[in-house]
């Protein structure tokens, strides 16, 4: 199979980068920030509320998603807003959660009845794949 244009070979730079990328989006609870962020920009206490997590490690999480070119800051008073400023962080999260739903949704219907816990799962999924 021959590369195609929007799949040609990367440099070991272009891998390091691309990898980074993935560190920064393989945490559990940045990807709690990023769901919340999606919705809408928000505080870092507005975060930490909907999130659970403690405010120093919000604030440690969101600086390395801004170091990473995800997430952009400004302040607003004495508070600092945050916001999703790449759109193929949504794009992924969309292709990923799809996935997702479809397998569920695959190992659901293997299964010899459907009870409401299985139902809400394959539901919650099937709503974050069409973010």
């Amino acid at each position: 199979m021959s590369p195609t244009r929007s799949h040609l070979p990367l440099s070991e730079e272009a891998l390091g980068l691309v990898a980074a990328r993935f560190r920064a989006l393989g945490d559990p609870a940045r990807l709690r920030l990023l769901d919340a962020l999606m919705q809408h920009e928000a505080s870092v206490q507005e975060l930490v509320s909907t999130s659970g997590l403690a405010q120093p490690n919000v604030s440690k999480h969101l600086a390395l998603l801004r170091r990473e070119g995800v997430v952009a800051r400004r302040s607003e008073g004495n508070r600092a807003i945050y916001r999703v400023i790449d759109p193929s962080v949504r794009t992924l999260c969309e292709i990923v959660c799809g996935g997702l739903a479809d397998r569920l949704a695959r190992h659901l219907d293997a299964l010899p009845s459907r009870s409401p816990s299985r139902a809400t799962s394959s539901a919650w999924l099937a709503t974050r794949s069409r973010r």
